[in-house]
């Protein structure tokens, strides 16, 4: 699954350099971001964990306000419309990470484990957006508790592999482009 913010599509103004993004740029957005923004970001992350069946969502402040951080950030390092696409979704799955990591651990799940399964997939894996079938193997090797083994803890395992895998191919995407 993807954490995708449609208004990030959208930026696509800028003038492409000839050149990979500096990948030491990357955190320019979460630097340009309000705390506001930030603090809606953290709660939509907290609630869309806890809400399972539902495909995650964000408040549209969060989206103009990655937007507008992005944008500022591509004029200031000379991103492409695809590096700054790619910092934009970096982003809002970095800052949402911290949250994702606290929800699991609250569910009884260790975070840090989880991460570690997540790191030893492939390097061309984790590079880009993983599939259904690869969450789900991930899925069940984290779930080996006969009691941990709903639905509801899929979902939520789910979400939060979807957080890593957001990272790690957006920083990816952004490094190429």
């Amino acid at each position: 699954m993807r954490i995708l913010m449609p208004a990030l599509f959208a930026v696509g103004a800028i003038s492409a350099p000839a050149y990979a993004a500096d990948l030491a740029t990357i955190d320019c957005v979460s630097t340009k971001l309000d705390a506001a923004i930030k603090a809606q970001l953290e709660a939509d992350a907290a609630r869309n964990l806890g809400e399972a069946g539902k495909r995650p969502t964000y408040d549209p402040s969060v989206s103009r306000g990655l937007n507008d951080a992005a944008t500022a950030c591509a004029k200031d390092n000379n991103w492409s419309p695809a590096a700054t696409k790619a910092a934009g979704i970096y982003a809002l799955a970095k800052i949402g990470m911290p949250t994702a990591q606290r929800v699991v651990g609250e569910k009884g799940f260790d975070a840090a484990a989880l991460e570690d399964q997540f790191q030893a997939l492939p390097e061309e894996t984790r590079d880009r957006p993983l599939t259904a079938a690869e969450n789900q193997e991930l899925i069940k090797a984290a779930v080996t508790d006969e009691a941990k083994q709903t639905r509801e803890n899929a979902e939520l395992l789910a979400e939060f592999f979807a957080f890593l895998s957001t990272i790690q191919y957006a920083a990816h995407d952004f490094s190429v482009a």
